[in-house]
């Protein structure tokens, strides 16, 4: 289109060569702000590098294209040697381009209002399935439940090892039921939600599992969606777990500042099953669903030296 507009007044070599350099200008400007200076320096908060490359880029890209243009065309148009360019040359390409850098500004929101509604729409689907996936769970919990509080008063007369098991899998059982469906949940049900289910899946390995959980700061009041730390540590008992082994272990953090720290750390097995990425399916899928949740707004990730395994989940509160 602008190739036609301009063969109006200027003849096809000449129209050609004012029309790709224009649109190669306006691509660069465009999509190297909503793609590149927005998400990597504006979204950071680097407001003065932002400006500063923003002015800098706009300059380069106005100077090369009018000496481009006007070099082409004296050359190869006129044939003869390039004239001295003027401040007008350079100052009509250089305003153009200033408007169409603020339309990236606004190409930019407008790449972020859809993703921002699929999102929205893929947690809506989610949900809906979830709720499904839920009632078709819930099939007479409350007879479920007790039953399992009968068991546990038998069991406690009989064997209170396993009274104290049938406590730590209602609580659970719980957990799923009770918890599962809400957006978010107070962060100590989550922590007692992990201490139980570390509980019983120490019970199935043969040696014991030495096990520390350190929560720095007081988390009373503070509330997370829910499923979203157990992921990190039930990767531990898939893959970082020998159940023939003596010197099994799984050390918790929890550090709470403007931000949620969790950091997990077992031993490193070289032989145990993980997909390319080094992290289990479980892994893969929080990275997934905190893409959803916080889009770019947060940290998952793993690493090991010869015998440490350490994974660190990082969210804003």
């Amino acid at each position: 289109m602008l190739f036609f507009s301009v063969l109006q007044d200027y003849p096809a070599a000449d129209a050609f060569n004012y029309a790709f350099l224009g649109a190669l200008s306006y691509a660069l400007i465009l999509y190297g702000n909503a793609l590149w200076l927005i998400p990597h320096l504006y979204r950071k908060k680097k407001y003065f590098l932002y400006a500063l490359i923003a002015v800098l880029s706009l300059g380069i890209i106005t100077y090369l294209r009018a000496e481009t243009q006007y070099y082409i065309y004296y050359r190869y148009i006129l044939h003869k040697p390039m004239g001295r360019l003027t401040f007008a040359n350079y100052a009509l390409p250089f305003v153009t381009h200033c408007l169409f850098f603020i339309f990236s500004i606004a190409f930019r929101f407008t790449l972020d209002y859809f993703k921002i509604k699929q999102q929205q729409e893929t947690l809506l689907k989610q949900h809906a399935e979830a709720q499904l996936n839920l009632l078709k769970a819930q099939v007479q919990p409350h007879f479920l439940f007790n039953t399992l509080n009968n068991i546990y008063f038998v069991a406690q007369r009989e064997s209170p090892l396993t009274a104290d098991l049938i406590e730590k899998l209602s609580s659970i059982m719980r957990y799923f039921l009770e918890q599962g469906p809400h957006r978010e949940i107070p962060l100590q049900v989550e922590m007692d939600f992990i201490r139980n289910y570390i509980e019983l899946e120490k019970m199935r390995i043969r040696h014991p599992v030495n096990t520390n959980i350190e929560i720095t700061e007081d988390i009373a009041g503070i509330k997370i969606p829910p499923m979203l730390l157990i992921p990190l540590v039930e990767n531990v008992f898939k893959h970082g777990v020998d159940k023939r082994g003596k010197n099994n272990y799984i050390t918790i953090r929890l550090q709470i500042s403007d931000r949620l720290h969790f950091r997990v750390c077992n031993r490193y097995r070289s032989n145990a099953h993980h997909n390319g990425s080094g992290w289990g399916i479980g892994l893969n899928n929080l990275s997934q669903r905190l893409q959803i949740l916080y889009g770019d707004n947060f940290q998952l990730t793993s690493d090991h030296s010869a015998d440490v395994y350490i994974s660190n989940l990082t969210i804003p509160l």
